[in-house]
Protein backbone atom coordinates (compact mmCIF):
# COMPACT_ATOMS: atom_id res chain seq x y z
CA UNK A 1 0.00 0.00 0.00
CA UNK A 2 2.64 2.46 0.91
CA UNK A 3 6.32 2.65 1.68
CA UNK A 4 7.84 2.53 5.13
CA UNK A 5 10.45 4.99 6.19
CA UNK A 6 12.02 6.00 9.42
CA UNK A 7 11.84 9.38 10.99
CA UNK A 8 14.10 9.53 13.97
CA UNK A 9 13.54 6.32 15.97
CA UNK A 10 10.00 5.79 14.67
CA UNK A 11 9.01 3.93 11.64
CA UNK A 12 6.29 5.69 9.67
CA UNK A 13 4.03 4.31 7.01
CA UNK A 14 3.68 6.68 4.09
CA UNK A 15 0.93 6.27 1.55
CA UNK A 16 0.92 7.49 -1.96
CA UNK A 17 -1.82 10.05 -2.37
CA UNK A 18 -3.10 10.28 -5.86
CA UNK A 19 -4.17 13.70 -6.91
CA UNK A 20 -7.54 14.05 -8.64
CA UNK A 21 -7.34 17.08 -10.91
CA UNK A 22 -10.70 16.56 -12.65
CA UNK A 23 -12.22 19.50 -10.72
CA UNK A 24 -9.53 21.78 -12.10
CA UNK A 25 -10.39 20.76 -15.64
CA UNK A 26 -14.15 21.30 -14.99
CA UNK A 27 -13.66 24.77 -13.50
CA UNK A 28 -13.59 26.71 -16.81
CA UNK A 29 -16.77 24.94 -17.91
CA UNK A 30 -18.51 25.88 -14.65
CA UNK A 31 -17.38 29.49 -14.99
CA UNK A 32 -18.62 29.60 -18.59
CA UNK A 33 -22.04 28.20 -17.66
CA UNK A 34 -22.30 30.64 -14.74
CA UNK A 35 -21.32 33.55 -17.01
CA UNK A 36 -23.91 32.59 -19.64
CA UNK A 37 -26.59 32.18 -16.97
CA UNK A 38 -25.74 35.60 -15.50
CA UNK A 39 -25.80 37.23 -18.97
CA UNK A 40 -29.24 35.74 -19.74
CA UNK A 41 -30.53 36.86 -16.34
CA UNK A 42 -29.16 40.38 -16.92
CA UNK A 43 -30.72 40.53 -20.40
CA UNK A 44 -34.14 39.42 -19.13
CA UNK A 45 -33.97 41.94 -16.29
CA UNK A 46 -33.09 44.80 -18.65
CA UNK A 47 -35.94 43.87 -21.02
CA UNK A 48 -38.37 43.77 -18.11
CA UNK A 49 -37.18 47.14 -16.75
CA UNK A 50 -37.34 48.69 -20.23
CA UNK A 51 -40.91 47.45 -20.78
CA UNK A 52 -41.88 48.63 -17.32
CA UNK A 53 -40.50 52.13 -17.96
CA UNK A 54 -42.28 52.33 -21.35
CA UNK A 55 -45.51 51.33 -19.60
CA UNK A 56 -45.00 54.07 -17.01
CA UNK A 57 -44.34 56.61 -19.78
CA UNK A 58 -47.50 55.53 -21.62
CA UNK A 59 -49.52 55.76 -18.40
CA UNK A 60 -48.22 59.29 -17.70
CA UNK A 61 -49.07 60.30 -21.27
CA UNK A 62 -52.54 58.80 -20.93
CA UNK A 63 -53.11 60.73 -17.69
CA UNK A 64 -52.18 64.02 -19.40
CA UNK A 65 -54.25 63.25 -22.50
CA UNK A 66 -57.26 62.37 -20.34
CA UNK A 67 -57.35 66.06 -19.29
CA UNK A 68 -57.85 66.98 -22.93
CA UNK A 69 -60.32 64.21 -23.77
CA UNK A 70 -62.45 64.88 -20.68
CA UNK A 71 -62.58 68.58 -21.53
CA UNK A 72 -63.41 67.74 -25.16
CA UNK A 73 -66.31 65.54 -24.04
CA UNK A 74 -67.69 68.34 -21.88
CA UNK A 75 -67.39 70.84 -24.73
CA UNK A 76 -69.17 68.42 -27.08
CA UNK A 77 -72.06 68.14 -24.65
CA UNK A 78 -72.36 71.94 -24.43
CA UNK A 79 -72.47 72.31 -28.22
CA UNK A 80 -71.03 74.77 -30.70
CA UNK A 81 -69.25 77.88 -29.44
CA UNK A 82 -67.79 76.38 -26.25
CA UNK A 83 -64.10 76.89 -25.53
CA UNK A 84 -61.44 76.25 -22.90
CA UNK A 85 -57.65 76.66 -22.59
CA UNK A 86 -55.30 74.69 -20.34
CA UNK A 87 -51.82 73.19 -20.17
CA UNK A 88 -50.73 69.59 -20.68
CA UNK A 89 -47.27 68.02 -20.60
CA UNK A 90 -46.43 65.15 -22.94
CA UNK A 91 -43.44 63.09 -21.64
CA UNK A 92 -40.22 62.82 -23.65
CA UNK A 93 -40.34 60.07 -26.25
CA UNK A 94 -44.13 60.18 -26.53
CA UNK A 95 -46.53 61.74 -29.03
CA UNK A 96 -50.30 61.95 -29.39
CA UNK A 97 -52.41 62.14 -32.54
CA UNK A 98 -56.03 63.29 -32.26
CA UNK A 99 -58.57 62.42 -34.94
CA UNK A 100 -56.37 60.02 -36.85
CA UNK A 101 -54.97 56.52 -36.71
CA UNK A 102 -51.34 56.07 -37.88
CA UNK A 103 -51.15 54.63 -41.36
CA UNK A 104 -54.69 55.79 -42.13
CA UNK A 105 -54.10 59.50 -42.57
CA UNK A 106 -56.59 59.72 -45.44
CA UNK A 107 -59.51 58.55 -43.27
CA UNK A 108 -60.21 61.87 -41.58
CA UNK A 109 -63.00 62.75 -40.62
CA UNK A 110 -64.12 59.09 -40.35
CA UNK A 111 -61.47 58.46 -37.66
CA UNK A 112 -61.97 61.85 -35.97
CA UNK A 113 -63.38 60.22 -32.83
CA UNK A 114 -60.13 58.35 -32.08
CA UNK A 115 -56.76 59.26 -30.67
CA UNK A 116 -53.44 57.44 -30.61
CA UNK A 117 -50.59 57.52 -28.09
CA UNK A 118 -47.15 56.50 -29.38
CA UNK A 119 -44.31 55.68 -26.97
CA UNK A 120 -41.13 53.87 -27.87
CA UNK A 121 -42.38 52.99 -31.35
CA UNK A 122 -45.51 51.32 -29.95
CA UNK A 123 -48.89 52.88 -30.76
CA UNK A 124 -52.02 52.41 -28.67
CA UNK A 125 -55.42 53.50 -29.99
CA UNK A 126 -58.30 54.83 -27.93
CA UNK A 127 -61.88 55.77 -28.85
CA UNK A 128 -63.30 59.14 -27.78
CA UNK A 129 -66.77 60.59 -27.40
CA UNK A 130 -65.67 63.82 -29.10
CA UNK A 131 -64.57 64.24 -32.72
CA UNK A 132 -61.19 65.99 -33.04
CA UNK A 133 -59.87 68.38 -35.67
CA UNK A 134 -57.16 70.95 -36.15
CA UNK A 135 -57.94 74.66 -35.87
CA UNK A 136 -58.91 74.98 -39.55
CA UNK A 137 -61.38 72.05 -39.41
CA UNK A 138 -59.37 70.38 -42.16
CA UNK A 139 -57.70 67.37 -40.52
CA UNK A 140 -56.16 65.79 -37.43
CA UNK A 141 -54.03 67.40 -34.72
CA UNK A 142 -50.76 66.11 -33.21
CA UNK A 143 -48.79 66.91 -30.06
CA UNK A 144 -45.15 65.98 -29.51
CA UNK A 145 -43.21 65.85 -26.25
CA UNK A 146 -43.08 68.92 -24.04
CA UNK A 147 -45.38 71.40 -22.36
CA UNK A 148 -48.30 72.67 -24.43
CA UNK A 149 -50.94 75.32 -23.80
CA UNK A 150 -53.88 74.03 -25.79
CA UNK A 151 -57.05 75.82 -26.75
CA UNK A 152 -60.18 73.75 -27.37
CA UNK A 153 -63.26 75.10 -29.11
CA UNK A 154 -66.26 73.52 -30.80
CA UNK A 155 -67.57 74.05 -34.29
CA UNK A 156 -70.08 72.28 -36.50
CA UNK A 157 -68.76 71.16 -39.87
CA UNK A 158 -71.21 72.63 -42.43
CA UNK A 159 -71.28 69.73 -44.93
CA UNK A 160 -71.99 66.89 -42.49
CA UNK A 161 -73.42 68.80 -39.53
CA UNK A 162 -70.97 66.95 -37.27
CA UNK A 163 -69.72 68.77 -34.15
CA UNK A 164 -65.91 68.86 -33.87
CA UNK A 165 -63.63 69.86 -31.02
CA UNK A 166 -60.95 72.04 -32.61
CA UNK A 167 -57.52 71.78 -30.99
CA UNK A 168 -54.88 74.49 -31.32
CA UNK A 169 -51.87 75.67 -29.37
CA UNK A 170 -51.88 79.15 -27.87
CA UNK A 171 -48.24 79.91 -28.70
CA UNK A 172 -46.95 79.85 -25.11
CA UNK A 173 -45.40 76.44 -25.55
CA UNK A 174 -42.05 75.24 -24.28
CA UNK A 175 -41.59 72.22 -26.49
CA UNK A 176 -38.60 70.00 -25.96
CA UNK A 177 -36.88 67.91 -28.56
CA UNK A 178 -37.34 64.22 -27.81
Amino acid sequence: MGDKFTAGNDQVLACNIETDESAVFGLPFRLTVTGIFFAVLLLLSSVYVSDFLEGVKEQKTLEEVSKLTASAEQLSIRGEGSEIAFEIRIPDGASVNFGILPGQEGNWPEDADNYCITTGGKSTFYPAVASFSNQELKGPFSLGPGRHRVFLSTKTEPESGRLFVLISETGADEQTLG
